[in-house]
């Protein structure tokens, strides 16, 4: 049985990652299972990360597209957290973003350890056409994929049922919809606890 240790007054929800450790971009195989973060640049992915691991390990910054690369992070010596580069950012050159999206794409077709992909979505903007391009990606992969709906603060509460409602009808029922903010941290333990639980699913399944 696996204790839980006692919760934060700084970070006020459980967590199990003891320890995390970057590691090198090139992918070489291991058992390990991992999920995987995506999303639009400047939905707020690394500042999620770093919420989740109770550490700074993700690069945050006010000008969007600062994740350049596939950066991956071993939590606990046995699951691999992966943050995909953002992708979708106007201001970019064409050729910057064609790289971001192979990147993506080598990642996403190459992995075979991965079990869940977490669509990081702004709810004040709701599923885009890329968002909606990878979660169909993950049905036909029979990848798990979850949305993550983030700066839900930012809007009011009828706003909020109302963007919820409306990505849950266009992903369907049996996809998570997770409504959260890091600026508040909102939603932060229920995201945190399905964490857990498709790695301890994942890691039991393959005997790990």
């Amino acid at each position: 049985m696996i204790r839980r240790p006692p919760r934060s007054t700084l970070f006020p929800y459980t967590t199990l990652f003891r320890s995390v450790k970057k590691l090198p971009p090139v992918y070489k195989g291991t058992p390990r299972p991992a999920i995987a973060v995506a999303g639009r640049s400047n939905v707020g992915k690394s500042t999620l990360i770093n919420l989740l691991l109770n550490r700074k390990v993700a690069a945050t910054s006010k000008q969007p597209g600062r994740t350049r690369g596939v950066h991956r992070f071993l939590v606990n010596e046995r699951w691999d957290l992966v943050d995909l580069p953002g992708y979708g950012f106007a201001k970019v050159g064409e050729d910057l973003r064609s790289q971001w999206r192979g990147m993506v794409s080598e990642f996403l077709v190459g992995h075979g350890n991965l079990c869940q992909l977490l669509i990081l979505v702004d709810s004040r903007r709701g599923l885009m056409e890329l968002d909606s391009e990878m979660m169909q990606w993950a049905i036909e992969e029979r990848v798990g994929a979850s949305i993550v709906l983030t700066k839900i603060d930012k809007l009011k509460q009828n706003e909020r049922s109302k963007i919820i409602r409306t990505v849950q009808h266009s992903v369907g029922e049996k996809v998570p919809v997770f409504p959260v903010s890091a600026m508040k941290r909102e939603g932060i333990v229920e995201l945190n606890d399905a964490l857990e639980k498709w790695w301890a699913e994942d890691t039991f399944d393959r005997g790990i």
